[in-house]
């Protein structure tokens, strides 16, 4: 079927995105035909966006499909996530959450990541309530969930070799070499169980889960493995300056410097979050030899700002690591999943670090949400409106008052719309959001679902906490509740 949708301002790609007043896109089955106006041709359906701007589906490079346990640091010290070592050695023992429960933690965020426009994403779950690696269950509930409410995901079996837990009040790192190759394997008997599924829309990627928790064998053993797959690996990096240190103590390299050493580093490598080099860590670089490295081997940084924000910290900065070459996405690895606030969180944390208006322009942060994240997935077809991409498109309702009158759709965009702006998403010629509700699930069910996960992480926490508090003390409401 060949449906045609005319905008005020559709976002074209002709060597880059440019915007086309009162346009058209038209897209059969699950390709575009056609991108300008005046088209002319058949068509079976028509939409008529009206004044809203019509662009390419957001790529959410590192997006959490699980119940998000940050939001119990709002505000508060990050305390309640060390895991009793008694615990983590009862390894036969139930995960925290059981199946249902996943189940509905998974589902809750994959619709919360489709209703905000992002028509493709990769999937990261938490690590705190785990011991070494994901329950078997979790990611293939993600892969279904994802399947089966019509977006476009990447999913990974997650591994770690080493985990930190508590012995008293003491905190100790556990290393399990066999359990991490054990991992590995499981992971690849994921990757080839979901590979090409769902129309092709679900595939594998490699997760060695963070760069401190890993060994160089796991490492090297996830980058043969994604290679295999002709997929990408990726890592939490960098991500705090304890994780730099150790990786310094170790194996004497800085983060960036030690997996060159291992051969990793290459354009099917993302590394998130990477704030902790480049001088902005526990060493000097004053040549930025860190930055010039990773954009040499082509390697994509995928920034999430609004998870650092909330703490205090942002990247040193977005338009510093765009300048040195490196290829830049973004991702929101925290609830909610507002992929449209996350582009303004990039915009304006780049403008602090740079103490400039000019640092983070929209153009670059819609750049790095939509090409950016097509890049690092080496997916030419994503991220764009262009005859022969993939018919992923969002529709944004630019009426709003809070937008007010719009100027520059694209500045209007990152700096005054959200999550709850978005009209319409369709993937793969799908639509799978239409009047701003979810086409393919309750959300009403799926947020009274979601419920039961989140209660269970919080009494857990409690549970664990070395100071016994109560979760009231424990996680303490903003305003006294009376």
């Amino acid at each position: 079927m060949r449906t045609r949708i005319r905008g005020r301002w559709i976002v074209g790609y002709r060597n880059g995105h440019g915007i086309i007043p009162n346009g058209e896109v038209v897209y059969e089955g699950d390709k575009i035909v056609f991108v300008g106006r005046g088209y002319d041709g058949a068509e079976d359906k028509f939409i008529d966006a009206g004044d809203k701007l019509v662009c390419p589906g957001f790529v959410n490079l590192h997006a959490t499909t699980n119940v998000d346990v940050q939001l119990f640091r709002i505000d508060g010290e990050e305390i309640g996530f060390a895991k009793p070592k008694s615990w983590v050695a009862r390894w036969r023992d139930p995960d925290i959450l059981d199946e249902a429960s996943n189940d509905a933690s998974a589902r809750f965020s994959v619709a919360c990541m489709i209703r905000g426009g992002a028509t493709t994403f990769g999937a990261i779950t938490t690590m705190a309530p785990k011991r070494w690696e994901d329950p078997i269950y979790e990611p293939r509930q993600i892969a279904r969930a994802a399947g089966e409410m019509g977006g476009r995901a990447y999913v990974a079996h997650q591994v770690r070799a080493y985990t930190r837990c508590v012995d008293g009040f003491d905190s100790v790192e556990h290393l399990d070499e066999e359990r991490a190759a054990a991992g590995l394997e499981r992971a690849k008997v994921f990757a080839k169980e979901i590979d090409g599924t769902y129309d092709g829309r679900i595939r594998p990627y490699f997760f060695p889960y963070t760069l401190d928790a890993s060994t160089p064998d796991l490492l090297k053993g996830m980058k043969a493995a994604a290679n295999e797959f002709k997929t990408h690996m990726r890592t939490h990096f960098s991500q705090s300056w304890q994780e730099v240190q150790i990786i310094q103590r170790r194996y004497g390299l800085t983060p960036v410097k030690y997996l060159d050493s291992l051969g990793v580093l290459d354009r099917n490598t993302i590394l998130t979050h990477a704030l902790y080099i480049a001088g902005n860590g526990p060493y000097a670089d004053p040549a930025d030899s860190d930055l010039t490295l990773l954009a040499e081997r082509g390697v994509t940084v995928c920034h999430d700002p609004w998870v650092y924000l909330r703490r205090g910290k942002t990247l040193n900065n977005f338009d510093r690591y765009r300048a040195a070459g490196i290829n830049l996405g973004i991702g929101t690895d925290m609830f909610p999943q507002d992929f449209i606030a996350e582009m303004r969180g990039a915009a304006l944390g780049s403008k602090f670090e740079n103490q400039t208006t000019t640092s983070g322009s929209a153009a670059a942060v819609f750049d790095a949400a939509t090409m950016g994240g097509a890049n690092a997935l080496g997916r030419d077809d994503l991220g764009r409106l262009a005859p022969g991409a993939k018919a992923d498109i969002v529709v944004v309702d630019m009426t709003r008052l809070h937008i007010g009158p719009v100027a520059d759709p694209i500045r209007a965009l990152v700096h005054h719309a959200s999550a709850a702006d978005v009209d319409r998403v369709i993937v793969d010629g799908r639509s799978v959001v239409e009047d701003g509700r979810l086409t393919t699930a309750d959300e009403a069910q799926l947020l009274r679902n979601a419920q039961a996960p989140y209660d269970t992480y919080k009494e857990i926490f409690s549970r664990w906490d070395r100071g016994r508090r109560p979760s009231t003390a424990l996680f303490p409401y903003a305003v006294p509740m009376r």
